[in-house]
């Protein structure tokens, strides 16, 4: 009899084991893909124009005053695109209570207090040039409602009640709607048509663009540039699908365009196109994918729009060229540069690419697949990312895969390929860093001072914590980098027009200011006193799309270090090319080494350059390494003091970089 019972168990088990693995392999929400999708058509849409000697000249779109301090060769200028405040629904919950007029304020050297136990401040060593709110604009009106009593009826909800409660159920009550193929709002909250959302969503937007352009130093002294940005929070099964739009002024749409209304990245750009460039005389707008190295092949992914029409396929190419001018390579969830050990990009192992890496194959990982029948969760061992990962019902990777397009090298190389095949690059991306602080510490990327990005990294030992990836990062959890761009002055419209040529740049979290040219170079330039009125004279700078060459042409290399990091020791140029069998490769040559300097030059000509062959070249500037803040705050802790996580498994060092925007050199089409 029992072992009839253990049968029948046994029978029973399996039947809801393999209902579940059934049900939960039964995707919900196919996309449609008989729509139709638009191509931009506005002026400031078109393609940039790029050609040695060329720099377009400045006007300002909204009222000011001049800079006093403007220079043709341009000024290094750092910041931060990349920055929550109590604005956002994974933010406040935690306990930060700073808002976007104190962010600003921070950037420019006033000091903040950051949440969690014990009390504690802080205050930058080096204010920054510019910076930008980026809260989560699908939790806008969600979270007004749940801060403030007695406006709207949902604030008794249990949701809000669970929100200010905190911690991590408060976080996921709301932002776990971001998860979801087809996201809804609580109406418990909302209202039942949802027009207190909407309503509150209004408000915190109008403060938003309140506390960029309040924070504007429109004067003649240029001191500080703030621009009106918000997040665009995509995250289907837990993956980082975000971007964060860049207002070029204070002239935007009375809305922000959110996941809830734009559950599509092309609809979301075709609405920049309708209500921004084409809608408001002076709006322009670039959209910043960010954190790619947690996509799961899915941030460039060419097959997001197969089985559309292929007039609906070139369209999405073109509105991703335009308005995805630059991604973050650099973040305090790691770097997204380069992944070893991809099978579809022959060249040798960077040991560099491992620096404040994320992910790695074969890692052990937690994934999650929530838009089914049932939710699936489980571990996998980080695969590199195959077509039986696809799934044609959605047109993303499943299974939390690894693919060598979640990094910049990989996804510029798939923009390459995309433009043989179709005539047009998805993937034309320039370079940023910045820091995506939860605590509105913009641009506090010190090692030795840092002090965390959540609430949960308020102490040493909570910073030491081990953890899965997602918000409990911890030691796997870094600084963050920096954003730079050389403008002609420290004013909106300049540091726009940088960010939209991609004369912009990335740091891994220190001030280096590299320098990237190609054009025709003797190679005695660096000695002399003129060489970067010769660079722009006689080239073009970072960020440059030029046909093939055919005369011979130079790379001019520079960079400077930053005064209070470590010396620079290597000046690499990154080389990225798509053969004529369709192969892709990457290179790393290093152009000049040195066992440390305050600034290094270059001039380096490619003897392997092929006209026929699509190219990109970007230039990496690599400190010596440095204690990683684990090691540095550890090893300044008293004996006493030290948390016992303070063995842990990670590097002592690290190295810092910074890296250029990429110049393309790309043949015409057959």
């Amino acid at each position: 009899m029992i072992k009839k019972i253990l049968l029948y168990l046994v029978l029973i088990l399996a039947l809801v084991i393999a209902t579940y693995l059934a049900l939960s392999s039964i995707l919900k929400h196919p996309v449609d893909k008989s729509v139709s999708i638009s191509t931009p058509t506005s002026a400031k849409s078109a393609a940039q124009v790029y050609a040695f000697g060329y720099q377009p000249q400045l006007a300002y779109s909204e009222a000011r005053e001049p800079c006093t301090i403007r220079t043709a060769n341009k000024l290094a200028l750092f910041g931060d695109l990349h920055i929550h405040t109590a604005l956002s629904a994974d933010a406040f919950p935690d306990g930060t209570r700073t808002f976007p007029a104190d962010v600003y304020r921070f950037a420019q050297g006033e000091s903040i207090t950051l949440p969690g136990a014990p009390a504690r401040t802080s205050q930058l060593t080096r204010p920054l040039d510019f910076a930008a709110v980026t809260d989560h604009a699908e939790t806008f009106g969600e979270g007004y409602i749940c801060r403030n009593k007695g406006e709207f009826a949902g604030y008794d909800s249990k949701a809000c009640q669970k929100f200010r409660a905190g911690g991590e159920a408060g976080v996921r009550v709301f932002m776990a709607q971001n998860a979801r193929l087809q996201p809804t709002r609580n109406e418990d909250v909302c209202g039942t048509d949802l027009d207190d959302c909407q309503t509150a969503d209004k408000r915190v937007w109008d403060s938003v663009i309140a506390a960029a352009n309040g924070a504007y130093d429109k004067t003649s002294k240029c001191s500080f540039t703030s621009f009106v940005g918000y997040e665009y929070t995509r995250s289907t099964n837990a993956q980082h699908l975000h971007r964060n739009a860049i207002f070029k002024n204070s002239f935007v749409p009375n809305r922000p365009a959110s996941y809830f209304s734009h559950p599509q990245p092309f609809r979301l750009l075709e609405s920049y196109e309708q209500e921004c460039r084409l809608g408001i005389d002076q709006c322009d707008v670039i959209s910043i994918p960010h954190n790619s190295n947690v996509s799961g092949g899915n941030a460039f992914n060419p097959d997001e729009t197969q089985g559309f029409s292929s007039a609906a396929q070139q369209a999405n190419r073109t509105l991703r060229n335009s308005y995805d001018r630059l991604m973050e390579i650099s973040q305090h969830k790691g770097t997204s540069e380069c992944l070893n050990g991809v099978t579809d990009i022959l060249g040798d192992v960077d040991e560099l690419c491992d620096v404040e890496a994320l992910r790695q194959f074969g890692k052990t990982e937690f994934a999650l697949e929530l838009n089914a029948i049932l939710p699936r969760f489980g571990k996998g061992d980080s695969p590199e990312c195959q077509a039986g990962h696809f799934d044609q019902t959605h047109n993303l990777y499943k299974g939390f895969c690894l693919s060598s397009r979640d990094f910049a090298r990989g996804a510029l190389l798939a923009g390459m390929e995309q433009e043989q095949q179709h005539g047009m690059n998805p993937y034309e991306l320039g370079f940023i860093g910045s820091s995506d602080t939860h605590v509105g510490a913009s641009g506090a990327t010190d090692e030795a001072s840092w002090q965390g990005h959540i609430a949960y990294e308020a102490t040493l030992e909570g910073r030491l914590g081990e953890a899965d990836l997602g918000r409990f990062n911890r030691l796997l959890s870094n600084p963050g980098g920096l954003a730079g761009v050389y403008a002609v002055e420290n004013s909106r419209d300049a540091i726009f027009q940088s960010m939209k040529r991609r004369e912009a740049f990335g740091t891994s979290g220190s001030r280096i200011k590299p320098r990237f040219f190609v054009g025709q170079y003797e190679p005695s330039l660096c000695e002399q006193s003129n060489w970067l009125d010769a660079a722009y004279a006689r080239g073009t700078p970072m960020g440059s799309k030029l046909p093939a060459l055919e005369l011979k042409f130079q790379f001019l290399l520079q960079a400077t270090a930053d005064p209070l990091s470590q010396p620079l020791t290597q000046l690499q140029l990154i080389k990225g090319w798509v053969d004529q069998t369709g192969q892709k490769h990457n290179k790393v040559i290093n152009a000049l080494q040195s066992p440390g300097a305050a600034e290094l030059c270059a001039v380096y000509e490619d003897p392997e350059y092929d006209p026929e062959v699509p190219s990109y070249y970007y230039l990496r500037a690599v400190e010596a390494p440095s204690p990683r803040w684990s090691a540095a705050q550890c090893d300044a802790a008293a004996p006493e003091k030290r948390p016992a996580a303070c063995e842990n498994t990670m590097p002592s060092t690290i190295t810092e970089m910074a890296w250029t925007s990429p110049i393309w050199l790309t043949p015409d089409n057959p």
